[in-house]
């Protein structure tokens, strides 16, 4: 694992430009390791830095072949296997350091990665992800900071994602859909696009900013 070393600029900058499914055994994952990232000469401005959240926009990737494959990503969570599509929709971004909750009227988003790459779900139950880690899938759904070379191995900051539980102002509904024939979940805030798709509605996840 690489250290990184940064001032307090780089936590600064990270946070204002981190901005359905394929058997891909042949295909190189391009993931970022989602559990620790080891720091040194870390001078960072923790009253500023731990109570912010921020909107942050979610890339969503296209890996085709046999099978079809999207998977999202935000920041340093989730993951980015094939072609960029675009950034259909923003989620909000929260330090688990300072706090442990997201912010009131809105849950956790989890991301999870199957065996193999066949299959991405994005889900705010704790109960889907607990079956579904318990079936091997990885949990990409943070990114730590943690200061190791000073000798602390105190956690710096953690970025997680959130979704709002209800509509408010600039919000949308997030629809999940799921293609039976290639075990592809769609995520998406166009709900005829998961119609023409020809994949089954399985529910609004929750609702995200655009």
């Amino acid at each position: 694992m690489k250290t990184i070393n940064f001032k307090t600029g780089f936590l600064a900058l990270t946070l204002s430009t981190m901005g359905l499914l394929t058997s891909c055994e042949q295909q190189e994952t391009l993931i970022e390791d989602p559990n620790v990232v080891e720091v040194s000469d870390v001078e960072i401005e923790t009253t500023t830095l731990q109570n912010r959240t921020t909107l942050m926009g979610v890339g969503r990737f296209f890996l085709g072949g046999a099978n079809s494959l999207h998977t999202y990503r935000v920041g340093n969570i989730g993951a980015n296997l094939g072609r960029r599509e675009g950034v259909p929709f923003k989620l909000g971004i929260f330090n688990k350091v300072s706090t442990p909750t997201p912010p009131a009227g809105t849950k956790q988003l989890f991301f999870l990665l199957s065996p193999g790459n066949r299959d991405f779900v994005l889900t705010t139950s704790a109960s889907e992800r607990n079956t579904l880690q318990r079936r091997r899938w990885r949990n990409v759904s943070e990114f730590n900071f943690q200061d190791r070379e000073s000798g602390s191995g105190r956690l710096l900051f953690n970025q997680s994602a959130f979704i709002h539980n209800s509509g408010g102002s600039g919000r949308v509904k997030l629809y999940r859909f799921y293609g039976s024939s290639n075990t592809d979940h769609l995520y998406t805030t166009n709900y005829q696009e998961g119609v023409n798709a020809g994949y089954a509605f399985e529910g609004v996840v929750g609702w995200v900013h655009l």
